[in-house]
């Protein structure tokens, strides 16, 4: 019975999965590093930051698609990073469920948001 209790496939909690999200949050650094090191280049050699220019270049397919990658990845990192604090800093079950469903609801309308913005942009003339 004791074994039973042990298993891995019986965890339950804040236990489970951590090396899996330990790993997910590294490889979106790396991924974020990436894509603002892209960003502040291109930014960087266009002539202007005027609001034409800028329209302009995002209106690019290849610009779009990386602003679009860099809004999920950010957005994706944030929710990390929040679900982190929530778990650590709230204790009660009930507003701790309160704070994830907001968090979640956050994060999914802000990159919802952010993609939208880019594709508006990007599509209509």
């Amino acid at each position: 019975m004791a074994r039973q209790a042990r298993s891995a496939d019986r965890l339950v909690g804040k236990g489970r999965g951590g090396a899996k999200d330990w790993i997910a949050v590294r490889l979106n650094s790396f991924a974020l590093l990436a894509l603002y090191a892209w960003l502040l280049a291109a930014l960087v050699l266009l002539p202007d930051l005027s609001y034409d220019t800028v329209r302009d270049w995002l209106r690019r397919p290849l610009n779009s698609v990386m602003m679009i990658l860099l809004i999920i990845v950010s957005f994706w990192h944030t929710k990390y990073g929040l679900k982190e604090l929530i778990d650590d800093y709230v204790l009660q079950p009930f507003p701790q469920a309160v704070c994830i469903a907001a968090m979640y609801a956050f994060t999914i309308f802000g990159a919802a948001f952010g993609v939208w913005s880019v594709a508006r942009i990007a599509l209509v003339p």
